[in-house]
């Protein structure tokens, strides 16, 4: 299994609230959940990625990440990689396909209980290091941070347990973010109508420097699922 950080699990979140914040309002009577089997959704090879999630240091296990694209994604990407191993080059090539891919779900399923308030620690220490970087401003940080209590209040006493499911569904005009536990309980169910929160979670996860993109795009290549 490939390996990461868990830190940047963090900042992918914390760019997302960024993007959720006040406009965003929980939705409890939508039909169905976001589903990596989505008839959207494309099938067989450079359709899925995969990633196991580890803490560096002790060698965790985290979660497990998948990632579907859609048809035109998958198209593109086997115009490209096909039979092709792994290399920078084709990362380069790759990676801008997956950023800009217009309906795609990600996965992020816990195999370790994770409290809230850590979760929201490290958010918040994320959030400092984005706005550092130029990726956020000072007001995006300050309100990110005060929020996320509010809008994850569902899991303030439980926090994340094992088999807990953070699902995101990309769109065109939409982003639906949903965490639901193993009995199959819906916790938070967060929508915003707007193409640049979509953006921005498959730009987290294959931006250049995303310790994510390696991992998911050598998975793209050297698997046949």
């Amino acid at each position: 299994m490939v390996t990461t950080k868990l830190r940047s699990m963090t900042l992918l979140v914390a760019l997302l609230a960024s993007l959720l914040g006040p406009a965003a309002q929980a939705q409890s009577g939508l039909n169905g959940l976001p589903s990596l089997d989505s008839p959207e959704l494309a099938q067989g090879r450079y359709a899925s990625m995969h990633m196991l999630l580890q803490k560096t240091l002790l060698k965790i296990n985290v979660a497990t990440i998948d990632v579907r694209v859609d048809k035109q994604a998958q198209t593109r990407f086997a115009e490209l990689a096909r039979d092709k191993p792994y290399s920078y080059e084709l990362d380069g090539q790759l990676g801008p396909i997956a950023i800009g891919a217009s309906r795609a779900v990600v996965q992020m399923q816990f195999v370790r209980d994770v409290p809230l308030n850590r979760w929201i620690g490290v958010v918040r220490d994320n959030l400092e290091q984005a706005r550092e970087a130029g990726l956020i401003t000072k007001d995006v940080e300050q309100r990110v941070g005060q929020g996320l209590p509010t809008w994850f209040a569902a899991l303030k006493d439980r926090g994340y347990q094992k088999g807990d499911k953070l699902l995101y569904a990309v769109s065109p005009d939409a982003l639906r973010t949903v965490v639901v536990s193993t009995g199959g309980q819906v916790l938070v169910d967060l929508s915003q109508r707007e193409a640049g929160a979509a953006r921005v979670v498959l730009a987290s996860y294959f931006a250049p420097k995303s310790d994510f993109r390696e991992p998911l795009l050598r998975s793209l290549l050297e698997t046949k699922r």
